[in-house]
């Protein structure tokens, strides 16, 4: 009997397979972890000034929503700080993207050009040393040979007009 076959066990999954290690805050993250405070701010500031103004007395509230207003104004400000701080993250993401483009496409963009000069002499130097000996042979060996052709029916040509007379002729004496 064969001995039956074992199964094979697999190497457990490391870190670096199962799951990236975190190398800290990413700025995906960061963004997501601000926008979410801020709207959490947001909701949690509108929700205590429409309690304060169903439950409170009017004047009471009103200093109360000057206060939220005012709270609010400053939160506005911080999102525009940090719409400013997200645009100016665009424009180095934008600058190192060209730089990149720049850096990696003009090496390969020559690269082809040379590879094209490259064939362009190739084509050249075959055309003048292989393509056009042949091509001149080739011209003269067909020349050569309606040239024989020629001469060839040259020859038929006198050789059927010599027979025909003597053909006649003997025709002519052996009637007459």
């Amino acid at each position: 009997m064969p001995p039956e076959p074992t199964p094979t066990a697999l190497p457990a999954p490391t870190a670096t397979q199962a799951e990236p290690a975190p190398e800290g805050m990413s700025i995906q993250r960061v963004t997501v972890i601000s926008a979410s405070v801020l709207g959490g701010v947001i909701v949690i500031t509108f929700i205590i000034g429409l309690l304060f103004a169903l439950f409170g007395s009017t004047e009471v509230t009103a200093s109360r929503i000057q206060i939220i207003r005012d709270i609010f104004l400053i939160v506005m400000g911080l999102e525009a700080i940090l719409i400013i701080g997200a645009l100016a993250v665009l424009v180095v993401q934008a600058a190192r993207l060209i730089n990149l483009l720049n850096s990696e496409s003009k090496p390969v963009l020559q690269n082809a050009q040379a590879t094209v000069n490259e064939a362009r002499a190739t084509v050249s130097f075959v055309g003048e040393n292989v393509t056009q000996p042949i091509i001149r042979t080739k011209a003269f060996l067909a020349g050569a040979r309606v040239f024989m052709r020629e001469m060839g029916g040259i020859r038929r040509a006198i050789r059927h007009t010599e027979p025909k007379d003597k053909t006649s002729g003997g025709q002519n004496g052996s009637s007459g």
